[in-house]
């Protein structure tokens, strides 16, 4: 699973674009990227949705899937 600053990097997204997806501000987002912030629990849902999946809550709090 990639970290949300490697998936805006693959689909070539900026941060003030993914910020106006997600109705929250580029500097959020920039925190939400550098760890300096986790989303709260109505931004999570916004996340995995626009990136269909492929960011999850875990991928902000280092777990890895069990498999």
């Amino acid at each position: 699973m990639p970290t949300l600053k490697e998936w805006l990097a693959a689909e070539d997204i900026p941060v003030p674009r993914f910020a106006s997806m997600i109705k929250r501000t580029p500097e959020a987002v920039r925190r939400y990227i550098n760890g300096d912030r986790i989303p709260d629990r109505d931004t999570m849902p916004l996340i995995v949705r626009e990136t269909r999946g492929a960011v999850t809550p875990n991928d902000f709090f280092g777990i890895e899937d069990a498999a």
